[in-house]
Order: structure tokens, then sequence, then C-alpha cells
């Protein structure tokens, strides 16, 4: 006569998850002054909107999980959201064995263990899924706030550049700003 026997085996394991997302896009910098002014214009006003030099010469801002880098140089825009989170997974499972007949315990044991790391595996990689779209839907938020952000240094840059443009040309008669409505009018004597 066999005997049956119960086999339980459980597993946990804790990662570090992480899930991020990035887009990269393209400032519209009219070319009014040489490149290397125009790049200067754009790194001042930035670094009064709060951003950081970097060694590389491009300047960043963090905000939460999201970082947005610009490239003065190239008027490259990056914008980049990270989470990352530590999760503990666990799985758990059965089989009968008997004495007499089929697989012995060490066996039915492995292929347990072997089962169990699959099903980690596959929450592992539902949780980094989920992850990611967290990191998505941050970097989309993000972009609704940064766009008319980015759109008011440029137009501040783009006007600042003009100034400097028509004080090459010639005399300044007469100068109207509204920063309301972004409108600049400059009379100038050559």
């Amino acid at each position: 006569m066999s005997r049956a026997y119960r086999i339980t085996v459980k597993e946990s394991s804790t990662r570090e998850l992480k899930g991020s997302d990035e887009i990269c896009t393209q400032l519209e910098v009219l070319e009014i002054l040489p490149p290397e002014v125009m790049a200067e214009l754009l790194k001042k006003e930035l670094i009064q909107k709060g951003y950081a030099e970097n060694p590389d010469g491009t300047l960043s801002r963090s905000d939460g999980n999201t970082t947005v880098t610009v490239n003065p140089k190239t008027f490259e825009v990056s914008v980049k959201s990270q989470v990352g989170e530590e999760v503990t997974l666990e799985s758990k499972r059965e089989t009968f064995g008997y004495d007499d007949v089929g697989p012995g315990q060490q066996e039915l044991r492995e292929r347990l263990k072997k089962q169990l790391d699959d099903d980690i595996d596959k929450k592992a990689e539902r949780e980094s899924e989920r992850l990611q779209g967290q990191a998505t839907a941050e970097l989309e938020e993000k972009l609704c706030d940064l766009q008319p952000e980015l759109s008011e240094v440029v137009n501040k840059v783009t006007r600042e550049a003009l100034k400097q443009k028509a004080r090459q040309l010639g005399n300044i008669k007469e100068l109207t700003e509204d920063e309301e409505t972004g409108s600049l009018t400059i009379k100038i004597e050559v």
C-alpha cells in the first residue's frame, strides 16, 4: 500500500523594480543672433526659472520623479520620468506525491521551486509594467505643465535677441513691449 504526502513550497522575493519613460523634442528658437549668443540667452533665462547647470553644459531641473534637461547649444529638451519601488513578491504551490509511484519528494520540490520562480518572475513583470504605466502618466502630466513654461522662455529669449539685434542695426528710437500679449515694437534709426 502506498502512502500519499503533500508538499507545500512557498517562495518570497524582494526586488527593486523600476519603470521609466522619456521624450525628447526641440525648442523652436529663431536664429536672430549667432547660435552661441542665442544659447547664452536661453541659458540665462532657464537659470532664472530654477534650472541648474550640469558639468556637460546642459541645464536640468528635477521635480519629484521627473527631470527636464535642456541643451542650450542644440535647443534639445529631454523630459524623463523614472519610478522605482521595492516590492516583495510571494508565491505558494502544493502538490501530492506517493511513496511507491511517480517522482520522489526531492524531484517534486525542485519542480515546484521552478514553478514558483516562474510565478514570481511573472509577478515582477506585471509590477514593472505597472511602474512603467505610472512613469508614463507622470511624464504626460509634466509635459502639460512644461509646455507653457518653455514657450514663455522661448518668447523671452526671442524678445531679448530682437532688442540686441535692433541695437546692432542702429539707434533705438522707440521700444514698446507688452508682457501680457508678448508683442514687441521696436523703431530704430539706421
